[in-house]
């Protein structure tokens, strides 16, 4: 059975098997979390419930089974409950680039399967880097550029180590080890024209040998010179989203101007109400030469560059209700916008 896709982040497969009268309204369901686009994460928590009309048949088990093969002949895990609701965790990683089958069945004290239910999905990667992007290469206008990857959300924590290799020498110049974030800046700068690759190396803390899983970016990119830009571009903020219940109280921006011109970077509401001038202000001046902006004199606690923050206040420095707000970049004959979540005070 090939379960509908759904936005929500719990998919629900259930089926009711056996036509005959002796089944009556017996059902079974399967309910696997954290599905996004018909894949599922690597330590999903699945929840198996029955329902029945024949209590003199009665106690009932649910079983769950997974399998990678549809006839689960040989399926690497099995969990039975003496009971009627249960929730299964899988005690390991489930195969990454695979595709699980799940069965959850219904059986009487007889041990006879009064009904079940299936599911197949793909299981995502363990671990997937997103940010400097693939490239032939990647040209990047910064010495600090931020390394972003991504995991699954999994029962425990995932340990990372970041490292950066000089793709002519091959040799490992930058590293950082335990980390717990999946976002990193080294503190030395990236030498300039000069051709990386990076890699990162995921395992479960406290988990099993094979619960680890390593990850090199196929592409390069390179460290172009700082002070001379190729391209006026405003970058996605970061933290996106941020305010309250997030790691940091303040966003960031960076932008490129491949030409001196006169700036603005403007901060809206979803109607289009101005709520906060970032540039001009009276830390940055409307007019500025070519360069690069953000990543240089970073000295405030929250990384930012002074002046290229925003704190979820308006231009009178009253909090703005939490919500999306649009950041609008317009100089040197370029307009773009960014979408920002603020969490709220």
């Amino acid at each position: 059975m090939r379960p509908k896709r759904r936005a929500a982040a719990c998919l629900l497969a259930a089926a009711v098997l056996g036509g005959s009268n002796r089944l009556g309204a017996q059902s079974i369901t399967l309910a696997i979390s954290a599905i996004t686009n018909d894949s599922t994460s690597p330590a999903p928590n699945m929840t198996v419930t029955a329902q029945d009309n024949r209590p003199d048949l009665g106690p009932y088990t649910v079983s769950l089974e997974l399998s990678l093969e549809s006839q689960f002949r040989s399926p690497f895990y099995i969990n039975i409950a003496g009971e009627e609701s249960a929730i299964f965790h899988v005690d390991s990683l489930l195969p990454e680039r695979s595709t699980v089958f799940f069965r959850a069945r219904l059986a009487d004290r007889f041990g006879t399967v009064v009904v079940q239910t299936t599911a197949q999905h793909p299981v995502r990667s363990w671990l997937r880097l997103i940010s400097p992007a693939a490239g032939n290469p990647t040209n990047l206008i910064t010495r600090s550029p931020r390394f972003v990857w991504n995991s699954p959300p999994i029962t425990g924590l995932w340990v990372y180590d970041l490292t950066v290799i000089n793709k002519r020498t091959g040799e490992h110049e930058f590293s950082q080890s335990d980390l717990n974030d999946t976002s990193y800046v080294f503190p030395q700068l990236l030498e300039s024209q000069t051709a990386y690759r990076w890699q990162v190396h995921a395992r479960v803390q406290s988990g099993r040998p094979g619960d680890q899983v390593t990850v090199t970016r196929e592409g390069s990119f390179v460290i172009a010179p700082t002070d001379q830009p190729t391209f006026t571009l405003l970058y996605q903020n970061f933290p996106n989203p941020f305010g309250r219940g997030e790691r940091s109280m303040v966003t960031c921006f960076w932008l490129d101007l491949a030409h001196e011109a006169k700036v603005k970077l403007t901060i809206y509401d979803i109607r289009l109400r101005e709520v906060r001038n970032v540039i001009p202000s009276p830390n940055i001046s409307g007019s500025l030469p070519l360069g690069a902006y953000g990543r240089q004199n970073v000295g405030t606690a929250s990384g930012c560059a002074k002046g290229l923050e925003w704190d979820g206040r308006d231009d009178a420095g009253r909090f703005v209700p939490p919500g999306v707000y649009v950041a609008v970049f317009q100089g040197d004959g370029t307009r773009q916008s960014v979408k920002i979540v603020f969490k709220g005070q």
